[in-house]
């Protein structure tokens, strides 16, 4: 099978305020894309929430960038940028995403089905994650970082 090329990948929750954080890139991307275009091989798509379902995308790209608020213990609004070892050595059996099936679940099950891409992962420690719309001034303050590594890892 023919992968495609590459797929910007925002995952999260808009609703539980700084979970929403790779949705809004995403439509940061999307709107931008006039003015600062990205090349025609890639792909930007809202993930939602639905962790086991990003699988799909996984076999189908060859090189994705996940965007993801994450619990790493560091101050709001600090942005790391993990390969899939990065994230399964650091995180170890702890969820790094916000979600319930979380990014480390989703790298071993990719590796299961040998379908693991070329895979960087832009977490971003959330501040507030509780029921509301808006992201948190610290996440907000770091989302033109968040773009910069975006259009570096392209």
């Amino acid at each position: 099978m023919n992968k495609k090329g590459t797929l910007i990948l925002g995952v999260g929750n808009p609703l539980r305020r700084d979970d929403g954080v790779g949705t809004e890139i995403i439509n940061l991307l999307i709107k931008r894309n006039n003015t600062h275009p990205l090349p025609p091989s890639v792909t930007m798509v809202d993930g939602g929430t639905d962790g086991l379902g990003l699988i799909e995308y996984f076999k189908e790209y060859e090189k994705v960038i996940l965007i993801d608020a994450v619990l790493m213990g560091m101050p709001p609004g600090t942005v790391k940028v993990f390969n899939p070892d990065d994230a399964l050595f650091h995180i170890g059996g702890d969820s790094l995403s916000t979600h319930g099936f979380g990014i480390p679940e989703l790298i071993k099950f990719a590796k299961e089905l040998d379908v693991l891409p070329d895979l960087s992962i832009i977490g971003i420690q959330a501040e507030n994650t509780e029921y509301g719309e808006g992201l948190s001034k610290s996440v907000k303050s770091n989302i033109d970082r968040i773009l910069t590594i975006i259009f570096s890892l392209v």
